[in-house]
C-alpha cells in the first residue's frame, strides 16, 4: 500500500531508499535528490542512524536467546535461570608418589597440602597433596592424589545481612575448591538456595564474564545469613588451568619440609603418571551444547543420554561414552558402562575418575551400577607419496602435510568411536596448497574405530617425489 513503510527494511540502504520515496509524497518542491544535496545528506545521515539503532536493538534481542547470545554475560545469566553454570578453570590431577632413601623404624605422615612443584620452560607449576598419607614403617613409599594449583586464604567480617557476597581478588579461582569457614565451623556449597532451610549452611559462588568469583550466602530465610562481626574464612585454590596438563616425570621438587618424631625427613617425590584433566574456563560453545543437554537429564541419570551429558559437563572431562551393554553379555542388565577422556587427552587421573564416580552415585537409580573406563587411544599410521606442484619446496609441502594431519588428528577434533576415512585423508592432502596429487599407501582401508576408542595420529611416514 502507498504511504506504508515497510518496516523489516531495517538496514541503511533500505531506509534510505524507503525515505527518498516519500520525499514526493510530502512536498513536490524538493526535485533535487543528487548526494551533493544538503537535504538528501542529512537524510543520509537519519539513515545511518536508524541503522546504527536497528542493529543495537537487534543484537539486545539477540542477547535474550541461548543459541543466539554472544557476550558472556549473557550466556551466565541465561544459564543461571535453569541451574546450569559456567565452568571456572578446571585444576589438572594427577598422582604424586613419595619415597624415602631407606626404610625407617616409625611412620612418616605426608599431609594434606602439601606443595609440590614441577619446572617447565623455566617455570613453576605448583601442585598440592589432597589429602594425607602415611609411609609406614618398614616401607620407602606412598602415594597420594594432588591437584595442580596453589591455595589462598582470605577472611571476612559477616554483617548478618540478607544476601551478603564477598567477591575474591583472583581471577583465576579453580572450580569446585572454594570452601568457607565461619566459627571454626565448614559450611557446605550448593547450586541454589531453593532447598535450603533457616539454619541450613549453605553458599553459593558467582562467577561473571571478567572472571571475577563472589562467594554468596543466605536471606535467613532460604540458607542461613552469617551474624554480624563473626568471621569468614574463604579457602581457595588458583590453578593454571589446561597450562597444568604435564606429562610423566616432571614434578619433582618438594616445597614443605615433611617432619616426623621431631625431626625433618628427606622425601623425594615425582609424579608417575601424567596430569591431565586441566581446562581453562568454559567456552561459550561449550555452554550453548551442554546446558540444554543437561536441561533435559533433569539432573539425574536414567537412560544413557543422561549419563554422557552429565559426564560431559563434569569439570575436568572432555570426552564421554557409554559402551552397549548389550555388546557385554557378562554384564549385569542394570550396569552402564562409560569409557571418559580428560581435558587434555591422555588418561584421567584416579582422583577424577573417583569424584566423577560418586558425582554420578548421586544421580543414578539406587538399582544402577557404574563402571568408568579409561579411553583407549588407537593410533593410525600414515604413509603416503606426495607429488608437489612444479616449483613448489618439497620440504615446505612436507611441513605443511604434517602439521595438517596432526590438526586432522588433534584430540578436540575427533571422538570415540570416530571411524577414519581414506577418502578424508586424502582430500586432506590433496588439497593444501603445493600438492599435486597424493599416493595413500597406509591406511589402506577405512579404519573402524570402536567404541570406547579415540583416534590419534601413529607413525608418519610421507615420501615427497623427485626431491
Amino acid at each position: 500500500m502507498a504511504g506504508i513503510l515497510n518496516h523489516t527494511n531495517r538496514d541503511y540502504e533500505s531506509m534510505r531508499r524507503e525515505l527518498l520515496d516519500r520525499v514526493p509524497q510530502l512536498t513536490e518542491r524538493w526535485t533535487d535528490f543528487n548526494p551533493s544535496d544538503l537535504g538528501v545528506v542529512l537524510l543520509e545521515l537519519f539513515a545511518g542512524v536508524g541503522d546504527m539503532l536497528a542493529y543495537y536493538i537487534d543484537a539486545q534481542i539477540s542477547e535474550a536467546f541461548l543459541p543466539t547470545a554472544r557476550q558472556r554475560q549473557a550466556i551466565i545469566n541465561l544459564c543461571k535461570l535453569i541451574s546450569y553454570r559456567l565452568d571456572a578453570p578446571v585444576a589438572a590431577s594427577t598422582e604424586l608418589t613419595f619415597l624415602l632413601g631407606d626404610p625407617l623404624d616409625f611412620d612418616v605422615v605426608i599431609p594434606k597440602g602439601v606443595r609440590c612443584r614441577a619446572y617447565v620452560d623455566q617455570e613453576q607449576i605448583p601442585f598440592e597433596t589432597v589429602e594425607a598419607t602415611t609411609i609406614f614403617r618398614g616401607q620407602t613409599q606412598t602415594t597420594v592424589a594432588a591437584r595442580q594449583g596453589w591455595r589462598e586464604l582470605v577472611s571476612f567480617v559477616g554483617t548478618g545481612l540478607p544476601w551478603q557476597e564477598y567477591r575474591l581478588s583472583a581471577r583465576d579461582v579453580a572450580q569446585d575448591t572454594i570452601a568457607v569457614t565461619i566459627n571454626g565451623e565448614v559450611w557446605t556449597e550448593v547450586l541454589h538456595f531453593q532447598e535450603s532451610g533457616r539454619e541450613d549452611r549453605h553458599f553459593r559462588t558467582e562467577t561473571d564474564a571478567l572472571d571475577t568469583t563472589k562467594v554468596v550466602f543466605g536471606d535467613g530465610i532460604r540458607g542461613a545469613a552469617p551474624p554480624a562481626g563473626t568471621a569468614i574464612g574463604i579457602d581457595y585454590l588458583r590453578t593454571l588451568g589446561a597450562a597444568g596438563n604435564l606429562g610423566r616425570n616432571l614434578i619433582t621438587q618438594l616445597q614443605d619440609t615433611i617432619r616426623a618424631n621431631g625431626s625433618s625427613i628427606g622425601v623425594s617425590v615425582v609424579n608417575h603418571q601424567p596430569a591431565t584433566g586441566g581446562a581453562n574456563r568454559e567456552t561459550l560453545e561449550s555452554a550453548k551444547k551442554q546446558a540444554p543437554a543437561e536441561l533435559r537429564t533433569l539432573w539425574k541419570a536414567v537412560t544413557k543420554e543422561d549419563f554422557q551429558a552429565l559426564a560431559e559437563g563434569f569439570p575436568g572431562v572432555a570426552k564421554a561414552q557409554i559402551l552397549d551393554v548389550n555388546d557385554c553379555g557378562h554384564h549385569h542388565y542394570f550396569t552402564v558402562n562409560l569409557a571418559v577422556a580428560p581435558n587434555g587427552g591422555g588418561a584421567p587421573s584416579q582422583l577424577l575418575m573417583d569424584d566423577l564416580a560418586a558425582f554420578l552415585e548421586s544421580r543414578k537409580l539406587i538399582t544402577t551400577e557404574i563402571t568408568l573406563y579409561e579411553p583407549f587411544y588407537r593410533p593410525v599410521n600414515i604413509d603416503a607419496e606426495v607429488i608437489p606442484l612444479a616449483g613448489q619446496d618439497p620440504d615446505l609441502v612436507k611441513l605443511r602435510v604434517e602439521e595438517a594431519l596432526a590438526d586432522f588428528f588433534r584430540f578436540e577434533r575427533v571422538g570415540f568411536g570416530q571411524d577414519i576415512h581414506v577418502s578424508d585423508i586424502v582430500a586432506l592432502i590433496d588439497n593444501l596448497r603445493g600438492v599435486s596429487h597424493v599416493h595413500l599407501f597406509s591406511p589402506s582401508a577405512d579404519v573402524d574405530i570402536r567404541n570406547g576408542q579415540i583416534p590419534v595420529l601413529g607413525e608418519v611416514q610421507i615420501t615427497m617425489a623427485g626431491a
